[in-house]
């Protein structure tokens, strides 16, 4: 969450889509219900598998974006048996050059993913 201001919450989840934990930025407010968060979490599992499957041919996946006139959704796996939701309001607020958008926010992600110490 203090990585980038535009980022709303995150959430982590197993490959079934059960929440483990999440994070809100303090201020923001659901746009889903708990009911309607846990559906969209359980279809975004599902298509995780769905790629996972595809990997020997196209390569494990990396992340995903699901784009809405309200928020932005990024998915990436995390490890093999957790998943991470981020996601960022589509009304984007750039303080300093050192906050961005959707690329800095994923391309900032998969470096703390990749627990590479020489990556920003």
């Amino acid at each position: 969450m203090d990585s980038d201001v535009n980022i709303r919450h995150s959430i982590i989840t197993d490959t079934e889509g059960s929440i483990l934990t999440t994070n809100h930025r303090d201020g923001v407010t659901n746009y889903l219900s708990q009911e309607e968060t846990n559906a969209s979490l359980k279809r975004a599992a599902n298509a995780w598998k769905g790629r996972k499957e595809l990997s020997p041919k196209i390569g494990k996946g990396m992340y995903a974006v699901a784009a809405f006139e309200k928020i932005t959704r990024m998915t990436f796996p995390l490890g093999d048996e957790n998943l991470i939701f981020v996601s960022m309001g589509s009304d984007t607020v750039r303080l300093d050059l050192h906050e961005g958008g959707q690329k800095q926010i994923i391309q900032h992600v998969l470096n703390i993913l990749s627990r590479d110490p020489t990556k920003e």
